[in-house]
């Protein structure tokens, strides 16, 4: 590169380097002389404050809205659960039958049967 264009882009950056140094410089005055106003301080206060109501009313809503139905969500996952366990319950009583009724029943008397065996011995 030559001599020449080397110190057309020194030239160049150096140009911007100014502007940005002056800016910041005239940036920093500003937001002293802005921060350290006593109406910065209400426009905080008064900013925190709406902060403040936002997150209440959001708060507020969420459990006028969102709580209710959490509650019947609950109700319903407690309904469901307790039906689950009654079904258990069931299939369980079901099985020990099917498995009762596979076995063979031991004949018993009757009470006809007793009726019989009394006439037979008279």
């Amino acid at each position: 590169m030559s001599k020449k264009t080397e110190y057309e882009q020194i030239y160049y950056f150096s140009y911007f380097k100014k502007l940005f140094e002056s800016w910041e410089e005239s940036t920093n005055k500003l937001m002293d002389v802005w921060m350290s106003s006593p109406l910065m301080e209400r426009a905080v206060e008064k900013s925190s404050e709406f902060k403040n109501y936002i997150h209440s009313f959001m708060e507020q809503t969420l459990e006028q809205r969102y709580l209710p139905e959490k509650k019947d969500m609950d109700k319903l996952i407690d309904t469901l659960d307790s039906l689950g366990e009654k079904i258990a319950d069931l299939e369980g009583k079901i099985t020990d039958l099917q498995s009762s009724s596979a076995k063979p029943r031991p004949k018993t008397r009757t009470r006809n049967t007793k009726k019989k065996v009394k006439e037979k011995k008279q």
